[in-house]
């Protein structure tokens, strides 16, 4: 099996990580260009005379073997530079090999059959990014992280290649939406546009966090793009992106949130809105008409016409929330807050917040270090991808990007009382001046890390349209987690069973999807070879049709697995691109109440959850807006069937509005 390479170079780099480099002050030959797969092709100099030649790349075991292909072979050009002295051993001693922007030097000793073999006790490389081989979002080698558990192999972004081809998001601005952004800090300035931030709580360009403890924004701007290859930190996935901050967080109106997301002149020439934010409520949440007006009507508008990208987080409630209940707060729990609360099944849900189920915007879920859904990720049908978001960094690995600069401020402190790990507090080798954090979790770094991700799809290809970036990542996302143990959740109800949880689904498209993870975990190296060749705008126009007349109110059966269905006749043929459910119920408690609704395939998807956290909310006059992306692809054409259900006895109540909302062609 072909190994994965990118793998083979940060293992090396975890064991010589903190050595030095003194190899490298002996060499007076010029870096060797290492491919993406890792094969290279030296020129060494062997009794006075000068060859060239491919090594390809394999791997046996522990062992590193270049192998020559001797139809390359060939006696370079007299006075060729640059070349290797090869002595009586046939040893080629690499004294620089340039891979990924990163280099290395080590030496091929020679075994037979024109074969050469790594001797990895000379490994040795640059400075680069000293925390890189600890970011196991963007290459999981099983590392631990600092915690004290360690994650699965290939359980990250799968970017090799696009590393490989130095893509590293140049040419793309991002808006980190947030509580502030530290634009001076040492591996994020070199991309902040200078005066380019707005700060809305004192009007200068710099939006500085105002409190002593971690500043979220700046956390997140690592993710995406932490600056590569300049000996401090880490990396971010897009490395070379141009980032702007706008403190909206610390400055919450309505006005302020449009000015953040392209509706004032200094966010308009932003291509990539990172929104690590949410509503943790016992409510739905909708939208006002001026920010659906906002996206409806002015998004589009953004990046030339193709349309501004929104990446937002699912949020952080599968277990519990944080309620804010004046200036105090307290946790809360489905399984302790609830008689019908479940800990399989998600507490907040992420169709509660209008603003995620939004076809402008990119909803984002969580995976921890072994590709599973993170202990805490919201669940909802309006997914759209998952990315890495880690654990708490205690016992399992978590993120590891920037910090508030200094020891007495930010996630990392000298005097932490109940630190996540060594790292936490000043490691003396590797975070002395606590300028990094490596425990930040949750699906606020999932949404930069799929942020960093769409900056390199469009720097591929800058043509893409906001439709065309959802079209690719639901396409060459991979089936993470595929078997999902947990995710099938089957409720008595009243001595009935019901499905209350679905785990993976194939809609008649062909389409994965899954309530956890949307249509998987995204693949960045598949999502950039696919942008590579795509003819943007090449979709056809959309169609805007909403389905459904006025009824009677009628009841939801009380504490009743049947519960009560309606149905809606679509007669156009259209292929879905978003659909969205118009629905009101009159019910007291609809933690009591599932929403869930069958395509004309036979399809069902699950909108919101019995046992969730949201109470009330529901029962708009105009209805709410619940989103599902798992009827992707499938045609509209034919009857598709709301049921409504109830999961406890007592609260009774009724389904007064059904409506369809599909996006189409």
């Amino acid at each position: 099996m072909k190994p994965h390479i990118l793998k083979v170079f940060v293992l090396l780099s975890v064991l010589m990580i903190g050595h030095s480099s003194s190899s490298f002050a002996a060499c007076s030959t010029g870096c060797i260009l290492l491919n993406s797969d890792l094969s290279m092709t030296p020129c060494v100099e062997y009794q006075g005379i000068a060859y060239t030649f491919k090594l390809n790349f394999s791997q046996d075991g522990s062992n590193f073997l270049w192998k020559m292909d001797t139809s390359t072979f060939k006696q370079a050009p007299s006075g060729a530079s640059n070349c290797i002295p090869v002595g009586s051993d046939l040893a080629i001693k690499v004294c620089c090999a340039d891979f990924m922007n990163y280099n290395y030097s080590f030496t091929l000793n020679y075994v037979p059959d024109l074969t050469w073999k790594m001797d990895t006790t000379t490994f040795a490389g640059t400075s680069g990014d000293p925390l890189f081989p600890f970011q196991w979002h963007i290459s999981n080698t099983g590392q631990t992280t600092f915690s004290t558990g360690a994650g699965t192999p290939g359980e990250d972004l799968h970017m090799t290649q696009a590393m490989a081809s130095r893509l590293t998001g140049a040419g793309i601005i991002m808006a980190i939406v947030d509580y502030g952004l530290e634009i001076a800090h040492e591996d994020l300035k070199a991309n902040v546009i200078p005066n380019g931030s707005y700060n809305f709580l004192n009007g200068t360009t710099d939006p500085a966090y105002s409190k002593t403890d971690g500043d979220h924004g700046t956390s997140v701007a690592g993710i995406a793009a932490a600056v590569a290859m300049n000996g401090v930190g880490g990396r971010g996935v897009a490395p070379n992106t141009s980032l702007k901050g706008f403190n909206y967080l610390e400055a919450q109106t309505e006005q302020n949130a449009i000015e953040s997301l392209g509706g004032n002149a200094r966010s308009q020439n932003v291509d990539i809105f990172n929104m690590s934010y949410g509503d943790d409520g016992l409510s739905y949440t909708a939208l006002s008409d001026s920010m659906r007006n906002f996206y409806e009507k002015v998004s589009s508008t953004l990046r030339g016409g193709k349309g501004a990208i929104y990446v937002k987080s699912s949020g952080n409630g599968f277990q519990d929330m944080e309620i804010k209940s004046g200036q105090t707060s307290y946790t809360y729990r489905c399984t302790d807050k609830q008689k019908y609360g479940r800990s399989d099944l998600t507490c907040q849900n992420a169709d509660a917040e209008e603003e995620q189920s939004r076809p402008e915007v990119i909803t984002v879920g969580a995976y921890n270090a072994n590709g599973v859904r993170a202990s805490y990720s919201t669940a909802g049908s309006n997914l759209w991808v998952c990315a890495p978001g880690g654990e708490s960094g205690k016992t399992s690995p978590g993120i590891l990007t920037t910090d508030r600069s200094g020891c007495d401020k930010g996630y990392s402190q000298k005097n932490l009382t109940d630190p996540s790990n060594s790292f936490e507090t000043g490691d003396a080798t590797y975070n002395p001046n606590c300028n990094y954090t490596s425990a930040f979790d949750g699906t606020s770094a999932a949404a930069p890390a799929a942020s960093g991700a769409i900056a390199l799809i469009l720097q591929a290809n800058p043509n893409l349209t906001r439709r065309d970036v959802k079209y690719i990542l639901a396409k060459t996302a991979r089936k993470n987690d595929p078997d999902s143990p947990g995710a099938l959740v089957t409720v008595n109800i009243n001595g009935s069973d019901y499905i209350a949880s679905q785990g993976w689904i194939t809609n008649a498209a062909g389409f994965h999807f899954h309530n956890w993870y949307g249509f998987g975990a995204i693949d960045v190296d598949a999502a950039v070879a696919l942008a590579r060749t795509y003819q943007a705008n090449s979709l056809p126009a959309l169609s805007d049709k909403i389905y459904g007349a006025a009824f009677d109110p009628v009841a939801i059966p009380d504490n009743s697995a049947a519960g009560v269905s309606k149905t809606i006749d679509v007669a156009d043929d259209m292929t879905i691109e978003n659909l969205m459910v118009m629905v009101a119920t009159d019910h007291p408690d609809t933690r009591e109440v599932g929403i869930e609704i069958t395509s004309p395939s036979g399809a069902r998807s699950i909108l919101l959850n019995i046992g969730s956290a949201v109470q009330t909310g529901l029962n708009a006059t105009n209805g709410v807006l619940l989103a599902s992306n798992a009827f992707f692809g499938e045609k509209s054409k034919g009857t598709w069937t709301l049921k409504v259900v109830d999961c406890w006895p007592g609260n009774t109540g009724s389904l007064k509005l059904f409506n369809l909302r599909i996006l189409g062609y």
